[in-house]
């Protein structure tokens, strides 16, 4: 084997090695590091808030979600596209709740931040989205944005 591609294996297998490792590392972002990979404003504290408040609103612990819901969306105010995710998670958990005035509160916020057009386009799944408007419309606050 000639000295030319005995030196290139450990710089290839460290190379190989190196990438691995990204990919790895990648792979174990949550949905909410995912969308923010590409601003270095959201503090991760926030980011794993909004991820568990995500999860609770899964299993249906509404409670749990609209605790760590609220606090995630205070440091989400510079990353307009998960404040509004945050915003329709703590109004449907309001709903939930029967928590009225924080439902009223959520949808005002939305229509503060101008947060419609977001939310309409998001990546939130259609029920979310579906559910969020039939709530969104039964308290008629003609919001918009």
């Amino acid at each position: 084997m000639s000295r030319a591609l005995e030196s290139s294996q450990p710089i290839l297998s460290r190379s190989l090695l190196v990438f691995c490792l990204l990919a790895i590392l990648a792979g174990n972002q949550l949905p909410a590091q995912q969308v923010a990979a590409g601003s270095s404003q959201v503090d991760p504290f926030y980011l794993r808030l909004f991820d568990d408040g995500l999860a609770a609103f899964n299993r249906g612990d509404f409670e749990e979600a609209f605790e760590s819901l609220k606090i995630a969306a205070f440091g989400l105010l510079d990353e307009p596209d998960l404040l509004g995710e945050a915003f329709v998670y703590l109004t449907l958990s309001a709903y939930n709740l029967k928590k009225t005035e924080q439902v009223e509160y959520y949808l005002r916020e939305i229509s503060r931040f101008k947060l419609n057009n977001r939310i309409r386009s998001s990546r939130l799944p259609e029920k979310i989205k579906d559910q969020f408007a039939r709530i969104q419309s039964s308290f008629k606050n003609g919001l918009t944005g």
